[in-house]
């Protein structure tokens, strides 16, 4: 996936473990401002789990992106797309996997044939 900040383009891969300690080494909690619906804090936190900066370099980056022209939200929805395409990050939330979630949908789907079929036998 690729994200802009501060009109600079980043590659970024699934977000790891690494990316996780180093976000909360800043001195806040992902689940916490995830819970709080705490945006500014999401944006600093996809900085520092993109970038690798601190939460101080991190703040400034954020800051030039706004005055820049960007906003707040696209940041903390792109943080938040870069949470939920990450298994690690959606077991550390309390999420199921990308694959528990499909096989979850498998499994709806069949006892909805079958549901229809006993139905309709009857």
């Amino acid at each position: 996936m690729k994200v802009k900040i501060n009109k600079k383009t980043y590659e970024v891969q699934e977000l790891q473990i690494g990316a996780y300690t180093h976000i909360e080494e800043q001195g806040f909690s992902i689940v916490d401002a995830i819970q709080k619906r705490q945006h500014m804090l999401l944006a600093v936190a996809l900085v520092c789990g993109v970038v690798g900066y601190d939460r101080a370099e991190a703040e400034h980056i954020v800051e030039q992106h706004i005055l820049g022209g960007g906003t707040i939200v696209e940041l903390s929805n792109t943080f938040m797309e870069l949470v939920y395409e990450s298994d690690f990050f959606r077991k550390m939330l309390g999420m199921p996997t990308k694959a528990e979630e499909e096989e979850a949908e498998k499994k709806a789907k069949a006892d909805q044939k079958k549901t229809a079929k006993t139905e309709s036998e009857s």
